[in-house]
């Protein structure tokens, strides 16, 4: 984002399709020059970053915070610190190695963020078919402290059989659903699948958990009842 109370200098501002499409590229290929890449280019606008907080700060001091030019030097560090989580998140994908799938079997890999991109730790992930049904045989996940999750699958025998419709749904520590995807997980034999899922702000509660997952899954649940 430009803004000319901020800086003089230009930088390199990829759009979020370019950056994606950078992270496509750099896991496809297991290359850890593009990987290196994505990390110059999040260090560049931290660099930026810092920049335009200063900025803003000289500005507040002279003239105070109601002043116009104030409100867009503020905005630019919003923008630009909302652009830096981005970048970090899609080097973190970048960076992350795929796990061993078996022939019949996927896995879905991801991290949860909050609404202003930071990791969410101790969120239990699981999938439902469109009737908002846990799909058990696939398991759940927790969340560690960089947001990440894996849900892994060995497959089955029945080679014809195919997965129902799948979507992800979280839940929070105190075991209420907080997000449900709109768009439809479908795995393939043999692949991985990565996904940053980002959560609506305020995370408020959608509705109950599955059963299967109210008493086994969420750890606030298994803590209380371990009490």
């Amino acid at each position: 984002m430009k803004n000319k109370t901020a800086s003089t200098t230009e930088t390199p501002n990829p759009g979020t399709d370019q950056l994606q499409a950078a992270v496509t590229a750099t896991v496809g290929t297991a290359d850890a020059g593009g990987s290196q890449s994505i990390q110059n280019l999040t260090l560049l606008h931290s660099a930026r970053l810092s920049q335009l907080k200063r900025t803003a700060a000289t500005l507040k001091q002279q003239y105070g915070a109601s002043d116009p030019n104030v409100t867009a030097a503020e905005a630019a560090v919003k923008a630009g610190s909302a652009r830096v989580a981005q970048m970090a998140a899609l080097h973190q994908q970048a960076s992350t190695p795929a796990p061993l799938v078996s022939t019949p079997g996927w896995a879905l890999q991801g991290r949860v963020f909050s609404s202003t991109l930071q990791p969410v730790q101790n969120l239990t992930v699981f999938l439902v078919d469109a009737s908002k049904t846990f799909q058990q045989e696939y398991g759940f996940a927790y969340t560690d402290s960089s947001g990440y999750f894996l849900l892994s699958f060995e497959g089955t025998k029945d080679s014809h059989a195919s997965a129902p419709q799948l979507y992800i749904e979280i839940a929070n520590a105190s075991g209420k659903p907080i997000y449900l995807g709109t768009d439809v997980f479908s795995p393939a034999a043999g692949s991985t699948t990565y996904q940053n899922i980002t959560l609506p702000a305020g995370e408020h509660p959608i509705g109950n958990p599955p059963s299967a997952i109210r008493g086994s899954a969420i750890p606030a649940a298994k803590k209380k009842s371990q009490a």
